[in-house]
């Protein structure tokens, strides 16, 4: 790895993903799916409610049976509405997975449903035409080894927190997120892009960043598995990744860095909410989605339009 210099700093310099694609296929489908849905109060619901880990389980883990998930019809709907790739959250904060991983038993083969989810849905949007993006959270409030922390999760608040950070190791955790990286990058054929979420630095020490995830080492791993693939923006690196991710913003311009027009992606919702949440009632209206989409593309950037499935799996 060589390094180039930038003003009066020597910053490493990395090997980028292609984004020849990308900035082509300008319009993408998010989706966001977990436990979460069957709570539907969006996919914070955990935090927001503080519901500990055990009761969490027993209210969703127990009962998640998605009988209607038809990930054929979610592919054509995609398409149809001139959608070029998708990107699934494969485990978000909660630390459910969407797939058959060998690093923990909470996942979705081990709900009542019984069966993975992800494999058949990659299938079915390459079927479809449309490539293939992971989410994947740096997060994961389930995890015996991830510190618990004042600022996100159920038990930030928690008078016992600290005692209940003995014995938790967050280098640990970064093994295991590595781990559940490799999976998906080597069990899923060719992955377009990768989107890892979120980091939250303190000066106090306090929060998650870079050292928590182990960041270099994981972004060493993904370009060693897969070359080709995209990387967004979160792990609190300043190098290393190939798109920048305003979320629920638009910007007024081309983003740049340093001065240098870069590649960016907004995500952004059909309404308030990632997750499903039933009560919805802001959704936004076609000709606003439609101009939110020409204002991203006449500004150099990408729209991933996020989609919050129901408990049942339906759309």
């Amino acid at each position: 790895m060589s390094t180039a210099s930038s003003g009066s700093a020597t910053v490493p310099e990395w090997p980028k993903g292609d984004t020849t694609w990308f900035v082509r296929d300008r319009f993408g489908l998010f989706i966001h799916w977990g436990l979460y849905a069957l709570g539907a109060r969006h996919e914070w619901l955990m935090h927001r409610e503080k519901i500990p880990v055990e009761e969490y389980e027993r209210r969703y883990f127990r009962h998640f049976d998605p009988d209607l998930y038809d990930p054929d019809v979610w592919a054509s709907t995609a398409a149809q509405a001139g959608m070029k790739y998708f990107v699934v959250t494969t485990k978000h904060h909660e630390g459910f997975c969407l797939w058959d991983t060998q690093q923990t038993e909470y996942k979705v083969t081990r709900t009542p449903y019984g069966k993975d989810v992800l494999r058949p849905m990659v299938e079915a949007f390459r079927r479809h035409g449309l490539r293939v993006g992971f989410y994947h959270s740096l997060i994961d409030w389930h995890h015996p080894h991830y510190v618990l922390d004042p600022h996100y999760g159920p038990y930030r608040d928690h008078p016992d927190r600290e005692k209940m950070n003995q014995g938790r190791d967050q280098r640990k955790y970064a093994e295991y997120l590595h781990a559940q990286v490799r999976e998906l990058l080597t069990e899923f054929g060719r992955v377009d892009i990768l989107w890892l979420d979120f980091s939250y630095p303190r000066p106090d020490g306090s929060g998650k960043g870079r050292e928590d995830w182990q960041s270099e080492t994981l972004i060493r791993l993904v370009r060693e598995l897969q070359p080709q693939i995209m990387l967004n923006d979160r792990l609190d690196l300043s190098y290393g990744w190939d798109f920048k991710t305003p979320e629920q913003v638009q910007p007024r311009g081309w983003l740049t860095v340093d001065g240098r027009p870069v590649v960016w992606e907004a995500c952004q919702t059909f309404s308030g909410s990632w997750g499903y949440y039933r009560d919805e009632f802001t959704w936004r209206d076609t000709n606003e989605l439609i101009r939110t989409l020409i204002d991203c593309v006449s500004k150099g950037g990408n729209l991933l339009l996020n989609v919050g499935p129901t408990g049942r799996g339906e759309l």
